[in-house]
C-alpha cells in the first residue's frame, strides 16, 4: 500500500509540474507578441517625435491628458505671392486628435514679403491653424516694422494665404513720419497695401492750420 501511495504521489506531482510549465507557455505566447507590438510602436513614436523636433525645432516634447506639449517649437510657412512667416513660442500644445490646431505662450510671428515691409508680432498667447495658415491672438499683441510702424493691436487674425490681417478695438498705430492713428478696428490687405480703418482719429504732424485758425504751439505735435 505504502508503495502504491507513493506512486500516486509521484504522478501527481509530475501532472502538477505539467500544468505549470502549460500556463507558462501558453503566457509567453500571449506576452511575447505584446511586448513585440508595443517594442515596435515605441519605436514607431521616437522616430515620430525624432521627425518631429527636427522640422519644427523643439527642445522637449511631453503628452498631457491628450495634448502634445512641446517646448520652444518653431513653425513656418509660405503664404500667397512668397510671404513666409515663422512662429515661435516659449510652449505650444496641440490636441493630439486635431494636430492641425496649436495654442500657444509667449508667441512671436515674423511675417517676411518680397519687396514689402517686414513685420514682428508679440504677444503672451496666441493659436494657429497649420492647414488653414491662420493665426489668431486673442489678447493685446504688439507689432514693430522694418518701415518703422509700431503698433498695438488686439484680437488680431493673419491669414497667410490672404495676406489680409485683421485688429478689434483697441487699435494704436504709430507711423514712421509720426502720424498716430487710434481706431475701432482694422484691416490691412498686404496684396494691396490697403488700410482701413474704422472709428478713426488721425494725427497728422505739421499740417498747416487751416484759414482763420491760430497756428499750433511749438511744442505741438
Amino acid at each position: 500500500m505504502a508503495s502504491g501511495t507513493a506512486t500516486i504521489d509521484r504522478r501527481a506531482a509530475l501532472y502538477a509540474a505539467l500544468a505549470r510549465r502549460n500556463r507558462r507557455v501558453g503566457v509567453l505566447r500571449l506576452a511575447v507578441p505584446v511586448a513585440g507590438l508595443a517594442a515596435f510602436a515605441l519605436l514607431m513614436g521616437q522616430i515620430y517625435l525624432t521627425g518631429l523636433a527636427r522640422d519644427y525645432g523643439v527642445s522637449g516634447i511631453r503628452v498631457d491628458r491628450g495634448n502634445l506639449v512641446v517646448e520652444t517649437p518653431q513653425y513656418s510657412g509660405t503664404g500667397a505671392g512668397g510671404a513666409r512667416y515663422l512662429v515661435t513660442a516659449r510652449t505650444a500644445r496641440t490636441p493630439l486628435a486635431r494636430p492641425a490646431e496649436i495654442d500657444m505662450t509667449d508667441a512671436t510671428l515674423d511675417y517676411t514679403r518680397p519687396g514689402r515691409p517686414t513685420y514682428f508680432v508679440t504677444a503672451a498667447a496666441a493659436s494657429a491653424d497649420t492647414v488653414a495658415q491662420i493665426v489668431t491672438i486673442p489678447g493685446a499683441a504688439k507689432v514693430v516694422g522694418d518701415d518703422g510702424l509700431v503698433a498695438d493691436l488686439f484680437d488680431v487674425r493673419a491669414e497667410m494665404n490672404a495676406q489680409l490681417i485683421t485688429s478689434g478695438n483697441p487699435v494704436h498705430i504709430e507711423m514712421a513720419d509720426g502720424t498716430l492713428i487710434d481706431a475701432a478696428s482694422m484691416r490691412h490687405d498686404g496684396e494691396t497695401q490697403r488700410w482701413t480703418f474704422t472709428a478713426a482719429t488721425v494725427v497728422v504732424p505739421g499740417l498747416p492750420a487751416a484759414e482763420g485758425e491760430p497756428p499750433p504751439p511749438e511744442d505741438a505735435p
